[in-house]
């Protein structure tokens, strides 16, 4: 009974890989061959907020700049951690607008050297990241030698 089942599952794999469509490379569009997409440039990618107490909230606005000939739109912020919080204040850019991604930084919790990341997904080439430091003391957290 086993092997039946076995020998099922195996015809069942590859089956499957006989009806897989092969993904062709779409084009580039016209927009991307005459380098006419939107860029994206920040001011600063990276911001040290320094040494911090426990439980305090830090925020930083990270200015940017659409560089590009077409208009950027930022589909959206994605952080690593449940501590920082990214706002768009505005997800339509158009060339040679500027923006903001305000990064709020909650140090609740945490304890010693912190670095916290954010990616920015848009219609820019590719994803950009931007970086927050901190020192968190935190007189709750005891570590022992």
């Amino acid at each position: 009974m086993k092997s039946i089942v076995f020998i099922m599952l195996i015809a069942g794999i590859f089956s499957c890989d006989g009806n897989k469509q092969k993904s062709q490379t779409e084009p580039e569009s016209k927009t991307a061959v005459s380098g006419q997409m939107p860029k994206i440039e920040f001011e600063e990618e990276m911001h040290d907020f320094g040494l911090v107490k426990a439980g305090e909230i830090l925020t930083y606005s990270f200015q940017f700049r659409n560089l590009g000939k077409t208009d950027l739109k930022i589909n959206k912020a994605e952080t690593d951690c449940g501590c920082i919080e990214a706002t768009i204040a505005k997800s339509n850019i158009t060339a040679g607008e500027k923006g903001i991604i305000e990064v709020k930084f909650n140090s609740a919790g945490l304890f010693g050297k912190q670095l916290k990341t954010v990616e920015i997904q848009s219609n820019s080439k590719e994803p950009k990241h931007l970086i927050i430091f901190a020192e968190v003391e935190n007189e709750q957290i005891e570590i022992k030698n």
